[in-house]
């Protein structure tokens, strides 16, 4: 308590210091805290289930492809469930369903799962019950009772508890609310709800989880599928792949949305904050050895009196630690404030529904641990150095102005390793910008400019055939054709321009390959002038085609380089083994009329997939995206299409409208997120660099004015006093800028190896460039001012001084 107090004394004497010291502190901590609260909230503890990382996936495993994620019949999963390793097992299957009765009509995403599910992932309910074996009957069927998410008992029912007993209408099926789940409870969905799944469709497709049983390792499960998968093969040899599998296990923490580029987003992020808190510390550290110069008398007289350097060692350590705790105090203002930002920018398909990013009370202990360690480590050296001093000098009158290198070479190096990290973060930044700016420059294929879409969704039992599918689709097609403001429209799949469904293919009578994939795209025959997308070759659907849902294709550029060198595919025939399961009508074999120019169809930073344009009556799906080129809001086109739809059938709904532009730039969001961070890290630890720099040739004015009134005297110029410290200032920087452009290198591979840095390479001389100019000009301003100070120095008050 003495120390503290002591500590508390000296502290109020050095306001300056002080309140330097803590800001930039807190800057540190707060940053580190912040990146802390992420990564605990999504990659450390994103889930509430019972025991998430026992958890495991069954999947498959061939030379060409890796799917660690099956989906699996239902009469695969019950036999899967019987074998002697698993212990527990429960199966997901997600689909569309469509709300009505009381409510406005709402697609929904519904998802079905096992009578296990509420003993798997043991979250109790916040109202009501799970859904449990006992949800389904006898004979296999399900019983019609739904659970509701969070937010759709928000959305539907206010929160009220009179929900349960309730009756929703889905698919033109009664079902009655059972329970509501908690708010972090998202399995597959975070804002629609849950139903049991039952045995009645076997073949309905599922993903299947499992644990273990007590003793029984990865191999002997792994085993155990082989020998079942291999059976299920023989009987079934069209829904397992056609070439040699092996059956594996992933873990499910492995195969999550957090396990990819934002896991390795976050982990790279956290390491760049890791050399913000190093900068920080050296900042306070030569802050702390600079104010140790200057109370080197008192130091001298504890220790002539018979202080022992153990007690001053302990008594400056304290006054570093509670420099850091008070830098902690303020960093966690700073941590919530860039843990919100956090949020905002990062994407939401990169982060489990589940995860909750917040600063709760393991972030706090970290916050405190971080800010104890903080103050040890910055004040270790400074206590050590200012503990030692020479008593015969320290103890002379003059001996304040006689020891202007007193900790020099310490206060230097610190500043050299200031500026090497502040040079590492913004390389990281500069490539990360670079890639942003280069994921803008990409060339599309298509203008998203002034294009809205919009998705419909069909009853499955009013819109049970292809053909009434077909003519609600058309009939919707012609009337928003004739809008105000529309200048086309057409009708294509979800997803479009992007996306599709995956299919075998194959030319010329060849067997279709396991590893060869082209994805199916439906539309209209105004499918391409609504894109803007250049016809190469041969012609566009008509609109009789469409009318009679003709068996024709048009293919894009990279689709078409599947024929030999030189040949057209215009008038072949493709077979694409997926299009029999879209329509019982539709044929698997189709006719190529036309090429048409390739698109980003599988993301920004991804080359054109080959794809295959249908269109949208030969395959008749319940979902439907319009694409509308217009000049109205996207607001005032929704109102226009509810009331089209409302005129053809109340009980549709539609979702949407969004822009595509929005729909596109979704594709750079992980990018950006990763940039801005980045270059927030860089700009804070710049700062902090220049800072250390500005206080350490302030120290060196104010510790040689004596020197400077001396040399002025004897007829040094003010230009040569500039020049000098300016050069010390260089020789600082130009140090620091070397050993930083050294270990810049090696970072920018470990970029490049972990994150999609579209298009730059490590050793990317523009990057490079324009961080020596800026670390030149930023360290030039710094170096300056204290430069200028020392030449306004009075030569005759700097030598009365003493």
């Amino acid at each position: 308590m003495a120390d503290l107090k002591f500590a508390l004394r000296q502290l109020r004497k050095s306001p300056a210091f002080t309140a330097v010291a803590v800001l930039t502190l807190a800057l540190g901590i707060g940053a580190t805290t912040a990146i802390f609260s992420v990564v605990y909230g999504v990659l450390v503890s994103p889930y509430p289930y019972a025991r998430p990382a026992e958890i495991w996936t069954p999947g498959l495993r061939t030379a060409s492809l890796n799917q660690r994620m099956r989906t699996y019949q239902v009469r695969e999963y019950l036999a899967m469930a019987e074998l002697p390793a698993l212990a527990d097992t429960m199966a997901t299957g997600p689909e569309q369903m469509l709300l009505t009765g009381e409510f406005a009509p709402e697609v929904l995403q519904t998802i079905r799962v096992s009578g296990s599910a509420g003993r798997f992932l043991g979250v109790a309910p916040i109202l009501g019950r799970t859904l449990g074996p006992g949800d389904v009957r006898a004979s296999g069927e399900p019983e019609p009772v739904v659970l509701l998410s969070f937010r759709l008992w928000q959305h539907l029912f206010g929160g009220r508890p009179d929900a349960l007993g309730q009756t929703l209408r889905l698919n033109d099926e009664p079902y009655t609310v059972v329970g509501v789940m908690p708010p972090r409870f998202g399995w597959w969905t975070s804002d629609g709800l849950w139903l049991p799944l039952g045995r009645e469709q076997p073949d309905r497709g599922v993903f299947p989880i499992v644990r273990l049983a007590p003793g029984a390792t990865q191999a002997v499960a792994e085993q155990q599928l082989q020998d079942l998968q291999t059976q299920l093969a023989s009987a079934n040899p069209g829904g397992f792949p056609r070439d040699e599998f092996a059956s594996q296990l992933t873990n499910y923490l492995d195969i999550t949305v957090a396990s990819g580029e934002m896991k390795r987003s976050l982990q790279l992020l956290f390491g760049a904050v890791g050399f913000l808190l190093l900068i920080a510390c050296a900042n306070v550290a030569s802050l702390q050895l600079a104010r140790g110069s200057s109370r080197v008398r008192e130091v001298a007289v504890r220790l002539s009196l018979g202080a022992q350097r153990r007690r001053l060692v302990r008594q400056l350590l304290t006054e570093s630690v509670l420099l850091s705790g008070a830098g902690g105090v303020l960093g966690l203002a700073f941590a919530f404030a860039i843990t919100r930002l956090m949020v905002v920018l990062m994407p939401d398909f990169y982060v489990p529904n589940e995860a909750r990013v917040e600063v709760n009370g393991i972030v706090l202990a970290f916050c405190a641990g971080v800010s104890m360690l903080t103050g040890i480590v910055f004040g270790l050296v400074p206590a050590l150095q200012s503990s030692r001093p020479d008593l015969t000098d320290a103890l002379k009158d003059e001996a304040w102005g006689s020891s202007a290198t007193a900790g020099g070479k310490t206060r230097a190096a610190l500043v050299v390793a200031e500026v090497a990290l502040s040079v590492m973060l913004l390389m990281s930044a500069g490539m990360t910008i670079r890639a942003f700016i280069a994921l803008q420059q990409v060339e599309l294929g298509f203008r998203p400019e002034q294009v809205v879409t919009a998705d419909v969704l069909l009853s499955p039992n009013r819109y049970d055939t292809a053909d009434k599918r077909n003519r609600f689709a058309v009939e919707l097609l012609e009337r928003v054709r004739n809008l105000p403001g529309v200048a086309s429209a057409s009708m294509g799949n979800g997803g479009l321009p992007f996306g599709g469904r995956s299919s075998r293919y194959s030319i010329g009578g060849e067997a279709s390959a396991e590893n060869q994939r082209i994805l199916i795209q439906l539309g209209s025959a105004d499918y391409l002038g609504t894109l803007k997308i250049p016809l190469r070759e041969g012609r566009m659907f008509t609109e009789r085609e469409i009318a009679d849902a003709s068996a024709v294709v048009v293919l894009n550029e990279t689709a078409a380089k599947l024929w030999p060198a030189g040949e057209s595919p215009v008038g072949r025939v493709i077979r694409l083994d997926e299009l029999g399961a879209g329509s019982p009508n539709a044929s698997a074999e189709v006719t190529v009329v036309g090429v048409f120019a390739d698109t980003r169809n599988a993301g920004l930073r991804s080359d054109p997939q080959p794809a295959a344009l249908l269109p949208f009556t030969l395959v008749a799906v319940q979902s439907r995206t319009l694409a509308v080129r217009t000049q109205l809001e996207p607001g005032s086109l929704l109102n226009v299409l509810r009331t089209q739809l409302r005129e053809m059938d109340p009980e549709v709904p539609v979702r949407g409208p969004g822009s595509l532009s929005d729909a596109v730039a979704e594709d750079s969001i992980q990018p950006r997120f990763t940039m801005s961070l980045f270059a927030l890290f860089a700009a804070l630890g710049l700062a902090l660099a220049m800072a250390g720099i500005y206080s350490v040739l302030s120290y060196l004015v104010a510790r040689r004015t004596r020197e400077i009134g001396v040399r002025m005297a004897l007829g040094a110029g003010r230009r040569e006093v500039l020049g000098m410290f300016m050069r010390t200032g260089a020789r600082l920087v130009g140090v620091g800028l070397a050993v930083g452009l050294l270990g810049s290198l090696g970072l920018a591979r470990l970029l490049t190896s972990r994150i999609d840095l579209y298009h730059v390479t490590p050793f990317d001389p523009v990057t490079i460039a324009a961080i020596v100019l800026l670390l030149a000009a930023v360290a030039a301003a710094a170096c300056y001012v204290p430069a200028l100070r020392a030449t306004r120095v009075d030569p005759m008050v700097a030598l009365r001084r003493d």
